[in-house]
Protein backbone atom coordinates (compact mmCIF):
# COMPACT_ATOMS: atom_id res chain seq x y z
CA UNK A 1 0.00 0.00 0.00
CA UNK A 2 3.04 2.39 0.44
CA UNK A 3 4.22 1.76 -2.93
CA UNK A 4 0.51 2.66 -4.60
CA UNK A 5 0.57 6.07 -2.58
CA UNK A 6 4.31 6.51 -3.29
CA UNK A 7 3.46 6.32 -7.47
CA UNK A 8 0.22 8.01 -6.74
CA UNK A 9 1.79 10.99 -5.48
CA UNK A 10 4.75 11.54 -8.00
CA UNK A 11 1.84 11.22 -10.38
CA UNK A 12 -0.19 14.19 -9.01
CA UNK A 13 3.06 16.20 -8.95
CA UNK A 14 4.06 15.68 -12.55
CA UNK A 15 0.38 16.32 -13.73
CA UNK A 16 0.77 19.87 -11.44
CA UNK A 17 3.79 20.70 -12.91
CA UNK A 18 2.41 19.88 -16.77
CA UNK A 19 -0.54 22.31 -16.05
CA UNK A 20 1.61 24.91 -14.66
CA UNK A 21 4.01 24.97 -17.92
CA UNK A 22 0.48 26.11 -20.14
CA UNK A 23 0.23 29.04 -21.11
CA UNK A 24 -3.27 30.70 -21.14
CA UNK A 25 -5.26 27.57 -22.56
CA UNK A 26 -7.84 27.91 -19.58
CA UNK A 27 -8.90 31.53 -18.64
CA UNK A 28 -11.62 33.49 -17.22
CA UNK A 29 -12.90 36.43 -18.97
CA UNK A 30 -10.15 38.22 -19.76
CA UNK A 31 -7.49 38.12 -17.04
CA UNK A 32 -4.65 36.10 -16.79
CA UNK A 33 -4.57 32.55 -16.92
CA UNK A 34 -5.70 29.98 -13.64
CA UNK A 35 -5.26 26.73 -12.89
CA UNK A 36 -7.09 25.91 -9.35
CA UNK A 37 -10.14 24.51 -10.54
CA UNK A 38 -7.62 21.18 -11.81
CA UNK A 39 -5.81 21.77 -8.64
CA UNK A 40 -8.73 21.22 -6.80
CA UNK A 41 -10.26 18.24 -9.24
CA UNK A 42 -6.51 16.47 -8.77
CA UNK A 43 -6.91 17.04 -4.93
CA UNK A 44 -10.50 15.57 -4.94
CA UNK A 45 -9.01 12.28 -7.02
CA UNK A 46 -6.66 11.73 -4.67
CA UNK A 47 -8.51 12.69 -1.27
CA UNK A 48 -11.17 9.53 -2.72
CA UNK A 49 -8.71 6.73 -4.12
CA UNK A 50 -6.68 6.96 -0.98
CA UNK A 51 -10.13 7.34 1.45
CA UNK A 52 -10.79 3.52 -0.62
CA UNK A 53 -7.05 2.35 -0.15
CA UNK A 54 -7.61 3.37 3.45
CA UNK A 55 -10.54 1.56 3.89
CA UNK A 56 -9.75 -1.59 2.16
CA UNK A 57 -6.93 -1.80 4.01
CA UNK A 58 -8.94 -1.40 7.36
CA UNK A 59 -11.79 -4.53 6.66
CA UNK A 60 -8.60 -6.71 5.26
CA UNK A 61 -7.08 -6.04 9.13
CA UNK A 62 -10.93 -6.49 10.68
CA UNK A 63 -10.92 -10.11 8.18
CA UNK A 64 -7.65 -10.98 9.56
CA UNK A 65 -8.24 -10.07 12.68
CA UNK A 66 -11.66 -12.11 12.97
CA UNK A 67 -9.86 -15.11 11.54
CA UNK A 68 -6.90 -15.02 14.23
CA UNK A 69 -9.89 -14.62 17.30
CA UNK A 70 -11.60 -17.52 15.93
CA UNK A 71 -8.20 -19.92 15.21
CA UNK A 72 -7.31 -18.72 19.03
CA UNK A 73 -10.86 -20.05 19.91
CA UNK A 74 -11.21 -22.79 18.18
CA UNK A 75 -7.51 -23.92 19.75
CA UNK A 76 -8.62 -23.01 23.22
CA UNK A 77 -11.97 -24.99 22.96
CA UNK A 78 -9.79 -27.76 21.57
CA UNK A 79 -7.56 -27.89 24.64
CA UNK A 80 -10.17 -27.08 26.68
CA UNK A 81 -11.89 -30.41 25.53
CA UNK A 82 -9.03 -32.75 25.51
CA UNK A 83 -8.25 -31.24 29.57
CA UNK A 84 -12.02 -32.94 29.80
CA UNK A 85 -11.06 -36.14 27.84
CA UNK A 86 -7.51 -36.81 30.08
CA UNK A 87 -9.45 -35.75 33.18
CA UNK A 88 -12.21 -38.60 32.02
CA UNK A 89 -10.14 -40.73 31.81
CA UNK A 90 -7.90 -40.18 34.51
CA UNK A 91 -11.36 -40.27 36.97
CA UNK A 92 -12.19 -43.95 35.16
CA UNK A 93 -9.08 -45.33 35.96
CA UNK A 94 -9.27 -44.13 39.19
CA UNK A 95 -12.46 -46.42 39.82
CA UNK A 96 -9.92 -49.92 39.12
CA UNK A 97 -7.32 -48.60 41.36
CA UNK A 98 -9.96 -48.20 44.24
CA UNK A 99 -11.19 -51.35 43.52
CA UNK A 100 -7.41 -53.04 44.20
CA UNK A 101 -7.47 -51.92 47.76
CA UNK A 102 -7.59 -53.60 50.31
CA UNK A 103 -10.13 -51.19 52.50
CA UNK A 104 -11.93 -49.50 49.99
CA UNK A 105 -12.33 -52.80 47.30
CA UNK A 106 -14.61 -54.66 49.18
CA UNK A 107 -17.11 -51.95 50.14
CA UNK A 108 -16.95 -51.08 45.81
CA UNK A 109 -17.37 -54.25 44.94
CA UNK A 110 -20.23 -54.82 47.29
CA UNK A 111 -21.70 -51.47 46.33
CA UNK A 112 -20.90 -51.42 42.81
CA UNK A 113 -20.04 -47.90 43.29
CA UNK A 114 -19.54 -46.41 39.95
CA UNK A 115 -17.01 -43.66 39.10
CA UNK A 116 -18.76 -42.61 35.61
CA UNK A 117 -21.44 -41.65 37.12
CA UNK A 118 -20.51 -38.93 39.51
CA UNK A 119 -17.76 -36.75 37.07
CA UNK A 120 -19.87 -33.71 36.53
CA UNK A 121 -19.76 -33.87 40.41
CA UNK A 122 -15.67 -34.11 39.76
CA UNK A 123 -15.40 -32.34 37.47
CA UNK A 124 -16.90 -29.00 38.88
CA UNK A 125 -13.39 -27.93 41.26
CA UNK A 126 -10.97 -28.20 38.03
CA UNK A 127 -13.55 -25.59 36.60
CA UNK A 128 -14.06 -23.25 39.96
CA UNK A 129 -10.95 -24.12 42.01
CA UNK A 130 -13.39 -24.45 44.65
CA UNK A 131 -14.58 -28.16 46.16
CA UNK A 132 -18.07 -27.72 47.91
CA UNK A 133 -20.69 -30.57 49.47
CA UNK A 134 -24.72 -29.65 48.44
CA UNK A 135 -27.22 -30.75 49.92
CA UNK A 136 -29.84 -32.63 46.90
CA UNK A 137 -32.62 -30.15 46.03
CA UNK A 138 -31.41 -27.49 48.50
CA UNK A 139 -29.82 -24.65 48.46
CA UNK A 140 -27.73 -25.15 51.08
CA UNK A 141 -23.87 -26.14 51.08
CA UNK A 142 -22.31 -28.48 53.85
CA UNK A 143 -18.90 -28.00 53.24
CA UNK A 144 -16.76 -25.77 50.84
CA UNK A 145 -12.58 -25.49 50.21
CA UNK A 146 -11.26 -22.90 48.03
CA UNK A 147 -8.08 -24.17 46.17
CA UNK A 148 -6.76 -21.37 45.31
CA UNK A 149 -5.70 -20.29 48.53
CA UNK A 150 -3.63 -23.26 48.03
CA UNK A 151 -1.88 -21.90 45.07
CA UNK A 152 -3.96 -24.33 42.86
CA UNK A 153 -5.33 -22.26 39.70
CA UNK A 154 -9.27 -23.34 38.11
CA UNK A 155 -9.06 -24.13 34.56
CA UNK A 156 -12.13 -22.39 34.17
CA UNK A 157 -11.60 -18.96 35.38
CA UNK A 158 -12.16 -17.45 31.71
CA UNK A 159 -14.74 -17.34 29.30
CA UNK A 160 -14.31 -20.92 28.44
CA UNK A 161 -16.01 -24.23 29.82
CA UNK A 162 -15.61 -27.52 29.57
CA UNK A 163 -17.47 -31.55 30.42
CA UNK A 164 -17.24 -34.79 29.97
CA UNK A 165 -20.28 -37.29 29.02
CA UNK A 166 -19.46 -41.27 29.36
CA UNK A 167 -21.58 -44.00 28.50
CA UNK A 168 -20.44 -47.50 29.09
CA UNK A 169 -20.47 -50.01 26.11
CA UNK A 170 -21.30 -53.51 28.52
CA UNK A 171 -24.55 -54.40 28.25
CA UNK A 172 -24.41 -54.57 24.18
CA UNK A 173 -23.95 -57.24 21.60
CA UNK A 174 -20.16 -57.16 19.94
CA UNK A 175 -20.95 -57.68 16.36
CA UNK A 176 -17.03 -58.26 15.64
CA UNK A 177 -17.21 -61.59 17.64
CA UNK A 178 -17.56 -62.87 14.03
CA UNK A 179 -14.80 -61.72 12.78
CA UNK A 180 -12.95 -64.80 13.75
CA UNK A 181 -15.62 -67.28 13.31
CA UNK A 182 -19.47 -68.02 14.24
CA UNK A 183 -19.99 -69.92 17.31
CA UNK A 184 -23.82 -71.00 17.44
CA UNK A 185 -24.16 -69.53 21.04
CA UNK A 186 -22.87 -66.65 20.07
CA UNK A 187 -25.29 -66.41 16.96
CA UNK A 188 -28.51 -67.39 19.39
CA UNK A 189 -28.24 -64.31 21.21
CA UNK A 190 -28.66 -61.97 17.68
CA UNK A 191 -31.02 -64.41 16.73
CA UNK A 192 -33.24 -63.45 20.02
CA UNK A 193 -32.54 -59.67 19.34
CA UNK A 194 -35.05 -60.07 16.13
CA UNK A 195 -36.94 -62.56 17.41
CA UNK A 196 -39.60 -60.34 18.93
CA UNK A 197 -42.98 -60.15 16.78
CA UNK A 198 -43.28 -56.67 17.19
CA UNK A 199 -40.19 -56.29 14.41
CA UNK A 200 -42.52 -57.48 11.85
CA UNK A 201 -43.01 -54.47 9.94
CA UNK A 202 -39.05 -53.95 9.94
CA UNK A 203 -38.30 -57.14 7.88
CA UNK A 204 -42.10 -56.89 6.07
CA UNK A 205 -41.52 -53.53 3.82
CA UNK A 206 -38.52 -53.05 1.48
CA UNK A 207 -35.57 -51.49 1.96
CA UNK A 208 -34.33 -49.07 -0.20
CA UNK A 209 -32.88 -50.62 -3.42
CA UNK A 210 -31.38 -53.70 -1.75
CA UNK A 211 -35.07 -55.31 -1.49
CA UNK A 212 -36.33 -57.07 1.07
CA UNK A 213 -34.59 -59.29 3.72
CA UNK A 214 -35.63 -61.91 6.50
CA UNK A 215 -34.81 -61.85 9.88
CA UNK A 216 -31.71 -64.62 9.46
CA UNK A 217 -31.28 -63.10 5.74
CA UNK A 218 -30.56 -59.96 7.52
CA UNK A 219 -28.30 -61.26 10.09
CA UNK A 220 -26.49 -63.46 7.55
CA UNK A 221 -25.34 -60.09 5.99
CA UNK A 222 -24.13 -58.36 9.13
CA UNK A 223 -22.04 -61.95 10.02
CA UNK A 224 -20.67 -61.78 6.41
CA UNK A 225 -19.54 -58.17 6.38
CA UNK A 226 -17.04 -59.67 9.41
CA UNK A 227 -16.36 -62.84 8.76
CA UNK A 228 -13.22 -63.42 7.28
CA UNK A 229 -14.17 -65.60 4.46
CA UNK A 230 -15.89 -65.09 0.83
CA UNK A 231 -18.69 -67.68 1.46
CA UNK A 232 -22.34 -66.71 1.61
CA UNK A 233 -23.86 -67.47 5.57
CA UNK A 234 -27.02 -69.09 5.47
CA UNK A 235 -29.09 -69.55 8.81
CA UNK A 236 -32.26 -71.38 9.30
CA UNK A 237 -35.34 -69.80 10.69
CA UNK A 238 -34.55 -71.95 13.95
CA UNK A 239 -31.57 -69.85 14.24
CA UNK A 240 -29.31 -72.86 13.41
CA UNK A 241 -26.16 -72.47 11.12
CA UNK A 242 -26.01 -73.71 7.55
CA UNK A 243 -22.99 -74.35 5.81
CA UNK A 244 -21.82 -71.67 3.74
CA UNK A 245 -21.71 -71.68 -0.05
CA UNK A 246 -21.68 -68.94 -3.05
CA UNK A 247 -20.49 -65.40 -3.35
CA UNK A 248 -21.56 -63.03 -0.17
CA UNK A 249 -21.16 -60.07 -2.25
CA UNK A 250 -23.86 -61.04 -4.32
CA UNK A 251 -26.59 -59.11 -2.53
CA UNK A 252 -24.69 -55.72 -4.10
CA UNK A 253 -24.26 -56.63 -7.51
CA UNK A 254 -27.74 -54.57 -8.49
CA UNK A 255 -26.34 -51.50 -6.87
CA UNK A 256 -25.58 -48.66 -9.04
CA UNK A 257 -22.15 -48.38 -7.17
CA UNK A 258 -21.08 -52.30 -6.64
CA UNK A 259 -18.67 -52.68 -3.61
CA UNK A 260 -17.31 -55.63 -2.10
CA UNK A 261 -18.01 -57.24 1.22
CA UNK A 262 -15.64 -55.75 3.93
CA UNK A 263 -14.63 -59.25 5.70
CA UNK A 264 -13.15 -57.45 8.76
CA UNK A 265 -14.43 -55.81 11.59
CA UNK A 266 -16.34 -52.90 12.03
CA UNK A 267 -14.73 -49.70 13.15
CA UNK A 268 -17.64 -47.86 14.00
CA UNK A 269 -21.44 -49.17 14.30
CA UNK A 270 -22.17 -46.51 10.94
CA UNK A 271 -20.48 -48.86 9.02
CA UNK A 272 -23.87 -50.97 9.47
CA UNK A 273 -25.18 -49.06 6.98
CA UNK A 274 -22.84 -50.56 4.13
CA UNK A 275 -24.59 -53.91 4.77
CA UNK A 276 -27.58 -54.55 2.51
CA UNK A 277 -30.95 -54.66 4.21
CA UNK A 278 -29.83 -52.33 7.00
CA UNK A 279 -30.80 -48.95 7.15
CA UNK A 280 -32.00 -46.25 9.59
CA UNK A 281 -34.99 -48.13 10.58
CA UNK A 282 -32.60 -50.95 11.51
CA UNK A 283 -30.12 -48.64 13.07
CA UNK A 284 -33.10 -46.61 15.18
CA UNK A 285 -34.71 -50.30 16.69
CA UNK A 286 -31.43 -51.80 17.07
CA UNK A 287 -28.62 -49.72 17.09
CA UNK A 288 -28.79 -49.08 20.98
CA UNK A 289 -28.34 -52.74 21.80
CA UNK A 290 -25.20 -53.16 19.29
CA UNK A 291 -21.53 -52.62 19.84
CA UNK A 292 -18.50 -53.01 17.71
CA UNK A 293 -16.03 -53.20 20.63
CA UNK A 294 -14.71 -56.28 22.60
CA UNK A 295 -17.85 -56.67 25.01
CA UNK A 296 -17.88 -60.88 26.00
CA UNK A 297 -20.91 -60.86 28.44
CA UNK A 298 -24.40 -58.69 28.69
CA UNK A 299 -24.36 -56.42 31.86
CA UNK A 300 -27.53 -56.74 33.46
CA UNK A 301 -27.27 -53.46 34.99
CA UNK A 302 -26.67 -52.03 32.05
CA UNK A 303 -28.43 -53.41 29.02
CA UNK A 304 -31.57 -52.15 27.72
CA UNK A 305 -35.19 -54.32 27.44
CA UNK A 306 -33.95 -55.72 24.06
CA UNK A 307 -30.88 -57.25 25.10
CA UNK A 308 -31.83 -58.91 28.34
CA UNK A 309 -34.62 -59.81 26.24
CA UNK A 310 -31.89 -61.85 24.37
CA UNK A 311 -30.13 -63.12 27.32
CA UNK A 312 -33.32 -64.62 28.97
CA UNK A 313 -34.27 -66.29 25.04
CA UNK A 314 -31.05 -67.79 25.25
CA UNK A 315 -31.63 -70.23 28.67
CA UNK A 316 -35.35 -70.23 28.25
CA UNK A 317 -37.38 -73.34 27.88
CA UNK A 318 -40.71 -74.33 28.04
CA UNK A 319 -42.54 -77.24 30.40
CA UNK A 320 -43.19 -80.17 28.21
CA UNK A 321 -40.56 -79.74 25.71
CA UNK A 322 -37.15 -81.00 25.32
CA UNK A 323 -34.29 -78.70 27.05
CA UNK A 324 -32.57 -78.81 23.58
CA UNK A 325 -31.04 -75.29 22.42
CA UNK A 326 -32.79 -75.34 19.24
CA UNK A 327 -36.12 -75.95 21.22
CA UNK A 328 -35.61 -73.02 23.12
CA UNK A 329 -35.26 -70.65 20.05
CA UNK A 330 -37.90 -72.24 18.82
CA UNK A 331 -39.77 -71.14 21.84
CA UNK A 332 -38.75 -67.65 22.55
CA UNK A 333 -40.32 -67.14 18.52
CA UNK A 334 -42.80 -68.26 19.18
CA UNK A 335 -45.12 -64.95 19.16
CA UNK A 336 -47.02 -66.18 22.92
CA UNK A 337 -44.29 -67.27 24.36
CA UNK A 338 -41.93 -64.42 22.84
CA UNK A 339 -44.38 -61.61 24.01
CA UNK A 340 -44.15 -63.20 27.85
CA UNK A 341 -40.58 -62.37 27.69
CA UNK A 342 -40.55 -59.44 26.36
CA UNK A 343 -42.63 -58.28 28.86
CA UNK A 344 -40.78 -59.67 31.81
CA UNK A 345 -37.63 -58.33 30.33
CA UNK A 346 -38.97 -54.49 29.78
CA UNK A 347 -40.23 -55.14 33.42
CA UNK A 348 -36.44 -56.20 34.53
CA UNK A 349 -35.41 -53.00 32.64
CA UNK A 350 -37.46 -50.96 34.71
CA UNK A 351 -36.62 -52.45 37.72
CA UNK A 352 -33.11 -51.95 36.91
CA UNK A 353 -33.98 -47.95 35.94
CA UNK A 354 -35.92 -47.34 39.54
CA UNK A 355 -32.98 -48.76 41.35
CA UNK A 356 -30.18 -46.81 39.87
CA UNK A 357 -32.53 -43.55 40.71
CA UNK A 358 -30.91 -42.42 43.87
CA UNK A 359 -34.28 -40.09 44.71
CA UNK A 360 -36.62 -43.60 44.25
CA UNK A 361 -34.32 -45.13 47.05
CA UNK A 362 -34.27 -42.53 49.00
CA UNK A 363 -38.03 -42.41 48.94
CA UNK A 364 -38.12 -46.22 49.81
CA UNK A 365 -35.62 -46.34 52.92
CA UNK A 366 -37.05 -43.08 54.34
CA UNK A 367 -40.76 -42.37 53.55
CA UNK A 368 -41.86 -46.03 53.39
CA UNK A 369 -39.51 -47.18 55.83
CA UNK A 370 -38.83 -50.30 53.43
CA UNK A 371 -35.28 -52.51 53.56
CA UNK A 372 -35.63 -54.03 50.35
CA UNK A 373 -36.73 -52.97 46.88
CA UNK A 374 -38.15 -56.43 46.76
CA UNK A 375 -38.17 -57.88 50.46
CA UNK A 376 -36.42 -61.62 50.72
CA UNK A 377 -35.17 -61.83 47.26
CA UNK A 378 -32.91 -58.50 47.39
CA UNK A 379 -30.38 -57.92 49.37
CA UNK A 380 -31.45 -55.20 52.23
CA UNK A 381 -30.11 -51.57 51.15
CA UNK A 382 -29.07 -52.44 48.01
CA UNK A 383 -28.66 -49.27 45.97
CA UNK A 384 -27.54 -51.18 42.83
CA UNK A 385 -29.86 -53.25 40.62
CA UNK A 386 -28.09 -56.73 40.48
CA UNK A 387 -25.31 -57.07 42.76
CA UNK A 388 -24.39 -60.87 41.06
CA UNK A 389 -26.00 -62.95 38.58
CA UNK A 390 -28.11 -64.62 41.21
CA UNK A 391 -29.34 -61.50 42.09
CA UNK A 392 -30.73 -61.09 38.42
CA UNK A 393 -32.39 -64.54 38.44
CA UNK A 394 -34.18 -64.26 41.92
CA UNK A 395 -35.42 -60.97 40.52
CA UNK A 396 -36.55 -62.54 37.15
CA UNK A 397 -38.20 -65.99 39.83
CA UNK A 398 -39.72 -63.07 42.08
CA UNK A 399 -41.61 -61.45 38.57
CA UNK A 400 -42.48 -64.62 37.51
CA UNK A 401 -44.24 -65.80 40.77
CA UNK A 402 -45.64 -62.29 42.34
CA UNK A 403 -47.92 -60.63 39.66
CA UNK A 404 -47.89 -57.27 41.51
CA UNK A 405 -44.31 -57.09 40.54
CA UNK A 406 -44.54 -56.84 36.97
CA UNK A 407 -47.13 -54.13 36.37
CA UNK A 408 -45.24 -52.11 39.16
CA UNK A 409 -41.95 -52.08 37.20
CA UNK A 410 -43.29 -51.99 34.21
CA UNK A 411 -44.08 -47.88 34.65
CA UNK A 412 -40.28 -47.20 35.19
CA UNK A 413 -39.64 -49.14 31.77
CA UNK A 414 -38.61 -46.41 28.96
CA UNK A 415 -39.22 -49.69 26.22
CA UNK A 416 -42.48 -50.24 27.79
CA UNK A 417 -44.07 -46.47 27.30
CA UNK A 418 -42.58 -46.73 23.26
CA UNK A 419 -43.60 -50.18 22.42
CA UNK A 420 -46.53 -50.85 24.45
CA UNK A 421 -48.18 -47.80 25.75
CA UNK A 422 -51.40 -48.01 28.02
CA UNK A 423 -51.26 -50.85 27.23
CA UNK A 424 -48.58 -52.07 29.99
CA UNK A 425 -51.19 -50.81 32.58
CA UNK A 426 -53.44 -54.00 31.99
CA UNK A 427 -50.42 -56.41 32.12
CA UNK A 428 -49.72 -58.94 34.97
CA UNK A 429 -47.66 -61.83 35.63
CA UNK A 430 -50.72 -63.75 36.06
CA UNK A 431 -52.61 -62.45 32.41
CA UNK A 432 -49.33 -63.19 30.97
CA UNK A 433 -49.08 -67.31 32.43
CA UNK A 434 -45.52 -67.15 33.18
CA UNK A 435 -45.67 -70.12 35.02
CA UNK A 436 -45.12 -72.99 32.50
CA UNK A 437 -41.53 -70.97 31.95
CA UNK A 438 -38.10 -72.31 33.09
CA UNK A 439 -34.40 -70.91 32.82
CA UNK A 440 -30.94 -73.23 32.56
CA UNK A 441 -29.11 -71.01 34.83
CA UNK A 442 -26.01 -72.10 34.25
CA UNK A 443 -26.87 -71.21 30.70
CA UNK A 444 -27.90 -67.52 31.88
CA UNK A 445 -24.97 -67.56 34.05
CA UNK A 446 -22.45 -67.58 31.63
CA UNK A 447 -24.03 -64.90 29.14
CA UNK A 448 -24.82 -62.42 31.73
CA UNK A 449 -22.15 -60.57 34.54
CA UNK A 450 -22.64 -57.70 37.06
CA UNK A 451 -19.20 -56.64 37.20
CA UNK A 452 -18.32 -52.77 36.60
CA UNK A 453 -17.96 -51.86 33.04
CA UNK A 454 -14.69 -51.54 31.58
CA UNK A 455 -15.07 -50.21 28.28
CA UNK A 456 -16.78 -46.59 27.99
CA UNK A 457 -17.37 -44.38 24.77
CA UNK A 458 -16.37 -40.65 26.11
CA UNK A 459 -17.37 -37.33 24.79
CA UNK A 460 -15.73 -34.43 25.92
CA UNK A 461 -16.93 -30.91 24.71
CA UNK A 462 -14.72 -27.49 25.31
CA UNK A 463 -16.00 -23.85 24.84
CA UNK A 464 -14.58 -20.84 24.71
CA UNK A 465 -15.57 -17.33 22.98
CA UNK A 466 -19.15 -18.90 21.10
CA UNK A 467 -16.70 -21.98 19.45
CA UNK A 468 -17.36 -25.66 20.29
CA UNK A 469 -15.14 -28.19 19.97
CA UNK A 470 -15.72 -31.93 20.22
CA UNK A 471 -13.72 -35.03 21.03
CA UNK A 472 -15.44 -38.56 21.17
CA UNK A 473 -13.51 -41.56 21.97
CA UNK A 474 -14.05 -45.35 23.31
CA UNK A 475 -11.29 -46.23 25.96
CA UNK A 476 -10.57 -50.06 27.22
CA UNK A 477 -10.12 -50.02 30.50
CA UNK A 478 -9.26 -53.74 30.43
CA UNK A 479 -5.23 -52.79 30.06
CA UNK A 480 -4.21 -50.45 32.95
CA UNK A 481 -4.24 -47.12 32.00
CA UNK A 482 -7.10 -47.44 29.62
CA UNK A 483 -6.39 -48.05 25.41
CA UNK A 484 -8.17 -46.10 22.65
CA UNK A 485 -9.92 -48.13 20.51
CA UNK A 486 -11.48 -44.86 19.08
CA UNK A 487 -10.52 -41.24 18.62
CA UNK A 488 -12.91 -38.37 16.57
CA UNK A 489 -12.34 -34.76 16.94
CA UNK A 490 -15.21 -32.37 15.71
Amino acid sequence: MTTLQGRFRVWVRLCFRFWQGLDGSIVRGAGRPTRRGVALLLVLTYVAVMSATVLSGFMNSQVSYSIASNVRDDLKAYYKAHSAMNLGRLMLEYQYDLMEDEIYGPQLKRSNFQMYQILDLLMAPFKSGIISVDVPLANHTIASFNLRDAGVDAMGEDSGDFYVRVFPEDGKLNLNRFATGVVQSNLYEFCMLFANRAYDDLFSVRSGRRGRLSRMELLAAMIDWVDADSEKTYITDNCVLEESSGDESSLYVDQRKRYWVKNAKLTTLDELYQVAGFGDDMMAAFGESLTVYPVDKINVNLASAKVLFAALCKAVSVEGSSSGMEDRIWACADPRVGHQLFVLAMALEGYQQFVSNPMNLLYLYTVENETSVIPGVVPVGTVVPFRDVSVFYRVTRAMIEDSTLIPRFLLYSPTAYTMLGEGMLGITSSSLGLSNLTFNTSQLYTTITTESPRIFRVVAVGEYGGTRRTLSAVIDFNRTGGRFLYWRGQ
